[in-house]
């Protein structure tokens, strides 16, 4: 079955949304991420992607942080697959178990976090409303520096 018209566009346009589910592994505590993302296309060269993800605990360390990072699609390929960098402020809030720690114990240490992300990403059209991809970025934290590699699925509208 043939595509008419503006069925078949691929590639962010102005006023295009997606959300989607975005899961990884993180450099700072060598855990897992997870978490959900927005994005909101401005123009065909611009949007801004904020996000919120979990660091799963490892080695007694976890975290949530929030991120808003804009980003800079370049289409490839009939609008299908786009190069993005990025760049973006982050608010991360760690949970560090205190060495003494018991398990009933409430001896957690939180330390929270503002930071700079710079990184890049690849993204593929499967269908107009949906799209996979996969991000790579380093998250600038004072003593929580870390590379985040995520891939994600997400509904376009």
């Amino acid at each position: 079955m043939g595509c008419f018209f503006s069925e078949c566009a691929y590639g962010a346009e102005r006023g295009e949304k997606s959300i989607g589910l975005r899961g990884g592994y993180t450099t700072s505590n060598k855990s897992a991420v997870a978490g959900l993302y927005f994005q909101y296309a401005f123009s065909s060269k611009f949007r801004l992607a904020p996000d919120i993800m979990y660091t799963f605990r490892n080695n007694g360390t976890d975290a949530y942080s929030i991120n808003m990072n804009a980003q800079i699609p370049f289409s490839l390929k009939d609008n299908r697959f786009a190069l993005y960098p990025l760049a973006g402020i982050n608010y991360t809030s760690w949970n560090k178990l205190k060495e003494d720690y018991k398990e009933n114990d409430d001896a957690k240490s939180r330390f929270d976090r503002l930071g700079l992300n710079i990184g890049g990403g690849i993204e593929y059209y499967v269908k107009p409303t949906l799209k996979l991809s996969f991000e790579a970025k380093y998250r600038a934290l004072k003593d929580y520096g870390s590379g985040v590699f995520t891939m994600s699925i997400g509904y376009v509208f």
